[in-house]
Protein backbone atom coordinates (compact mmCIF):
# COMPACT_ATOMS: atom_id res chain seq x y z
CA UNK A 1 0.00 0.00 0.00
CA UNK A 2 0.97 3.59 -0.38
CA UNK A 3 2.71 5.29 2.50
CA UNK A 4 0.05 8.00 2.76
CA UNK A 5 -3.01 6.08 1.62
CA UNK A 6 -5.13 7.20 4.58
CA UNK A 7 -4.36 10.84 3.84
CA UNK A 8 -5.29 10.42 0.17
CA UNK A 9 -8.53 8.70 1.12
CA UNK A 10 -9.53 11.43 3.59
CA UNK A 11 -8.71 14.21 1.12
CA UNK A 12 -10.68 12.32 -1.55
CA UNK A 13 -13.74 12.00 0.68
CA UNK A 14 -13.58 15.69 1.60
CA UNK A 15 -13.32 16.72 -2.07
CA UNK A 16 -16.12 14.37 -3.08
CA UNK A 17 -18.39 15.48 -0.24
CA UNK A 18 -17.78 19.21 -0.80
CA UNK A 19 -18.32 18.94 -4.54
CA UNK A 20 -21.51 16.91 -4.20
CA UNK A 21 -22.98 19.08 -1.44
CA UNK A 22 -22.06 22.21 -3.36
CA UNK A 23 -23.90 21.02 -6.47
CA UNK A 24 -26.93 19.90 -4.48
CA UNK A 25 -27.11 23.17 -2.55
CA UNK A 26 -26.74 25.08 -5.79
CA UNK A 27 -29.95 23.46 -7.03
CA UNK A 28 -31.90 25.27 -4.31
CA UNK A 29 -30.00 28.55 -4.65
CA UNK A 30 -27.65 28.27 -1.69
CA UNK A 31 -23.87 28.43 -1.96
CA UNK A 32 -21.08 27.33 0.35
CA UNK A 33 -19.38 30.54 1.46
CA UNK A 34 -15.79 29.60 0.54
CA UNK A 35 -16.84 28.44 -2.95
CA UNK A 36 -18.87 31.53 -3.80
CA UNK A 37 -15.87 33.08 -5.58
CA UNK A 38 -16.44 30.59 -8.40
CA UNK A 39 -19.48 32.51 -9.63
CA UNK A 40 -17.41 35.61 -10.41
CA UNK A 41 -16.17 33.85 -13.57
CA UNK A 42 -19.18 32.02 -15.03
CA UNK A 43 -21.78 29.43 -14.16
CA UNK A 44 -20.31 26.87 -16.55
CA UNK A 45 -16.83 27.18 -15.08
CA UNK A 46 -18.28 26.95 -11.59
CA UNK A 47 -20.11 23.74 -12.45
CA UNK A 48 -16.99 22.32 -14.14
CA UNK A 49 -14.86 23.00 -11.05
CA UNK A 50 -17.44 21.38 -8.78
CA UNK A 51 -17.68 18.36 -11.08
CA UNK A 52 -13.87 18.14 -11.15
CA UNK A 53 -13.90 18.13 -7.34
CA UNK A 54 -16.23 15.11 -7.35
CA UNK A 55 -14.24 13.21 -9.98
CA UNK A 56 -10.92 14.09 -8.36
CA UNK A 57 -12.23 12.92 -5.00
CA UNK A 58 -13.29 9.57 -6.42
CA UNK A 59 -9.90 9.15 -8.10
CA UNK A 60 -8.06 9.94 -4.86
CA UNK A 61 -10.22 7.46 -2.94
CA UNK A 62 -9.50 4.77 -5.53
CA UNK A 63 -5.75 5.44 -5.53
CA UNK A 64 -5.65 5.52 -1.73
CA UNK A 65 -7.52 2.23 -1.36
CA UNK A 66 -5.76 0.23 -4.07
CA UNK A 67 -3.13 -2.22 -2.86
CA UNK A 68 -0.45 -1.68 -5.50
CA UNK A 69 1.75 -4.51 -4.27
CA UNK A 70 -0.96 -7.08 -5.12
CA UNK A 71 -1.80 -5.64 -8.55
CA UNK A 72 -0.67 -7.58 -11.61
CA UNK A 73 1.17 -5.71 -14.32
Amino acid sequence: MLKHSTTLTVIGFILFFLGLVSILLNLVGVDIFFLSWLYTYSVALSFAVRLAMIIGGVVLIYVGQTDWSREEL
